[in-house]
């Protein structure tokens, strides 16, 4: 790669397609009129090149082979080499564009400087399904618009470090059950306006390329119909994807998602191998099945994202052995978490007074063996966890306990026994079984693992059942030595338990001031989630609060929606969501207040178990296929169309403030409303306008079209401001296969949340003027 590289930074005095004063897409042109047919495959089709794919290498015209690299949330390769982020669904909470920018650079600072041309990310699908097992990858929580305003500004932020970004998945992989094999049976108009809209945010971001999804697609089908794969589907790819939205950049796919030569229906290139885009694509063009104008239309828009971040004009030289995380850059991972912690819910019992007397019960072995991000490909191990544990006590001036002794150290393993069941389980590679051992203790919710010895795989598992003799595993319990469980400095204590022994919880709990229980639950690529629980968790909150109350402060870690029977018997709930690598500092930042929440919720959290109804034909599906027959009603929008008040709804967040709305007022384009900050202290507020159609055009009862954040200090009131346009009173037209604005009265709705609306208003479409 390096002496590739050094050969297009001589060649750039000589070669047409590096004047630098031509438009990227001139010089791709100008690349790929210079090639031959097989040297143009070689951009349509994978190469390892030592990263998760790749594509290129092209030595006589000085081409490189190109890198692509997991994931979504940061760079996946050697533990402890790059930050782990906290996941997309957080920084989504915070509901900044600026943030999104910030963490885009930031994530693209850390590709480039590991040698990766291309990062495989952001994640984008809007969450259709609460058990979702990668709703923790995808910024867009339940809604487009919010989707499509972060969207574009994560990917600027990537791209503005020189990375390529990659928007996926594309589209409806809105489920894991069966992801390979199901049939996502959805409707135009419903594609184009729940699904689509955060892609078009990533195209208006001038996104390099895309990712095609596992699943099939089947567009206007009937529940039982079987559409055609995702990475072979014209009507998604060449006809929405590239003719409706306008997209400029290359289609890959997912690896292994490639079923045939599928070109001539719109996929650009096959990751991670050549079995279709290679030797079959080239037979294909000399027998006149696929044109040279379609080889050169996927070879330009493969390199197009390349001279547009300035690849060719600047060569990467950078290894993925280098560590790229930086002391920078883990304190804004700190903020972006704090910033994407959600307060559910506040007694008064929060923020804490760390100045005394104060006697502080922790609860939980998640408050010191966290669960900080999602398995699968979004999945980066991070070289150190800030555990709340630790970060609490620092705060009061106590140091962190003794490291706890486990079995790693002494060796304790099981040879030719592996644990072999499905539980709670999560895999990662490892070169040996000490590494297994090591990264199984410092996550919380690993008890035992099996490392496959010819594999090098390492198996993280819940439980240890199902023992089973296997030649090739050896397999360990990761077993704590008791820690001391009461410190004090002064006046201020903090006392521990795992909370294994719910009598022993409970007496710390009553005797405290206040109770800090920490809970988690996650999940991972590659299987949808078992329930939306804390599991054993939620007996041991309610154990706890039955004797100490309001006094109770909760703190949930979840890959998505969370259900929270306990609610109401406690005083505070908290969510950072997945926190990332910083949690501990994070949230403590946020208990003792120095840090106002301002998250809010990027889905709805539901009162039971499959409230929205939920049938068997639209998740997991049927016989092949899952039935969108919900149709537009995804998410807070079904919520509003059953009149149901949820647990927590869409939109949700409370600050250590207090905030009130007054004055709006429509003015043509444009909406404004006062925000006053009526509480003692600094805080920020997310103003939400969500808008009600006329009842013939069919939509549901209310949709975010607009959002303002604003910092306001005690007693200050700011203006937020909307701006409407054409797009804001459309729906889409399935005749016309176009956005068709809807004529009529409309009611603006402006508040805290999707079931707080504070003050509302009504305009007509004919007050924007339109073609």
């Amino acid at each position: 790669t390096m002496r590739l590289s050094l050969s297009i930074a001589a060649a750039g005095a000589l070669d047409p397609w590096m004047d630098p004063s031509d438009t990227p897409m001139d010089r791709a042109q100008k690349l790929v009129g210079e090639m031959t047919l097989d040297e143009k495959i070689l951009l349509l089709h994978g190469q390892g090149c030592g990263y998760t794919g790749g594509y290129g290498g092209i030595d006589r015209l000085g081409v490189p082979c190109f890198h692509l690299n997991d994931g979504p949330q940061g760079f996946r390769g050697d533990a402890g080499t790059s930050t782990s982020w906290p996941a997309s669904l957080t920084v989504a909470a915070a509901w900044d564009p600026e943030a999104m920018r910030l963490w885009g650079a930031a994530m693209g600072d850390e590709f480039y400087r590991k040698g990766a041309h291309v990062q495989l990310g952001p994640g984008l699908c809007v969450a259709r399904i609460p058990r979702n097992g990668r709703n923790f990858e995808y910024l867009s929580g339940e809604d487009p618009y919010l989707g499509y305003v972060l969207a574009k500004p994560v990917v600027e932020g990537i791209q503005s470090a020189g990375v390529v970004a990659n928007a996926k998945h594309w589209v409806n992989n809105n489920q894991e059950t069966d992801r390979g094999t199901i049939s996502e049976n959805v409707d135009e108009r419903t594609q184009f306006e729940i699904y689509y809209p955060v892609f078009e945010g990533a195209i208006a971001g001038n996104v390099g390329s895309f990712m095609c999804s596992y699943n099939k697609v089947c567009q206007n089908c009937n529940a039982t119909e079987i559409g055609k794969w995702s990475c072979e589907n014209p009507d998604t790819l060449k006809v929405d994807l590239k003719e409706r939205l306008g997209f400029k950049g290359f289609v890959m796919s997912d690896w292994g998602a490639t079923h045939s030569t599928s070109i001539n229906e719109g996929l650009d290139q096959e990751q991670p191998g050549s079995d279709y885009m290679a030797a079959k694509l080239k037979a294909m063009v000399e027998s006149g099945e696929v044109t040279q104008e379609k080889v050169d239309d996927s070879a330009v828009r493969t390199l197009w994202p390349i001279f547009q971040v300035g690849l060719f004009d600047k060569p990467n030289n950078n290894t993925q052995s280098t560590n790229v995380t930086t002391e920078a850059h883990r304190q804004l991972a700190k903020d972006l978490s704090s910033q994407g912690t959600v307060l559910l819910k506040n007694d008064g019992v929060l923020p804490l007074k760390p100045e005394g007397p104060l006697n502080i019960a922790v609860i939980g072995s998640q408050a010191q063996l966290p669960v900080v991000h999602g398995g699968g490909s979004g999945e980066v191990i991070p070289s150190r966890v800030k555990d709340p544990l630790t970060s609490i006590r620092a705060w009061v001036g106590l140091p962190p306990l003794p490291a706890p002794i486990n079995n790693c150290s002494n060796k304790a393993y099981e040879t030719g026994v592996d644990f072999f069941n499905n539980d709670g389980q999560s895999e990662l590679d490892a070169t040996s079984v000490d590494e297994c051992c090591q990264m199984c203790s410092a996550r919380g919710d690993c008890v035992g693992f099996s490392y496959q010895t010819a594999r090098k795989q390492c198996w993280m598992k819940s439980d240890t059942k199902n023992r089973v003799p296997n030649s090739e595993v050896i397999s360990g319990v990761c077993k704590n030595t008791p820690v001391p469980g009461v410190d004090c400095n002064k006046d201020v204590c903090v006392h521990y338990s795992e909370g294994l022994d719910h009598a022993e919880a409970v007496a710390l709990a009553t005797a405290a001031d206040v109770t800090l229980i920490f809970g988690a639950t996650t999940s991972s690529e590659g299987s949808d989630r078992g329930d939306l629980t804390l599991g054993d968790t939620d007996s041991l909150i309610v154990d706890v609060a039955e004797a100490a109350g309001n006094k109770v402060v909760v703190i949930a870690v979840t890959p998505g929606a969370l259900l929270t029977p306990w609610r109401d018997q406690v005083g505070a709930v908290l969510t950072p969501l997945m926190p990332g690598q910083e949690y501990g500092d994070a949230i403590a930042e946020v208990l003792f207040g120095t840090v106002n929440p301002g998250g809010k919720l990027p889905l709805t959290f539901p009162n039971a178990a499959n409230e929205m109804e939920i049938t068997k034909e639209q998740w997991p599906g049927v016989a092949g296929a899952a039935f969108y027959s919900e149709k537009l009603e995804v998410g807070y929008r079904w919520y509003a169309a059953h009149d149901v008040k949820p647990a927590y709804p869409f939109g949700h967040g409370l600050s250590y403030t207090s905030f009130e709305y007054a004055n709006l007022v429509v003015s043509g384009r444009t909406v404004t409303v006062e925000v006053s900050n009526t509480g003692a202290r600094e805080g920020q507020e997310v103003a939400q306008l969500y808008v009600k159609f006329p009842a013939e055009a069919g939509e549901p009862p209310m949709q975010l079209k607009g959002f303002s954040k604003v910092e306001l200090k005690a007693g200050e009131t700011q203006t937020a401001t909307f701006t409407l346009d054409d797009r804001t009173f459309s729906i889409w037209d399935v005749t016309t296969h176009a956005w068709a604005v809807v004529p009529g009265t409309f009611q603006l709705m402006v508040g805290s949340s999707s079931g707080d609306i504070r003050v509302t208003a009504n305009t007509t479409s004919s007050v924007v003027a339109y073609v």
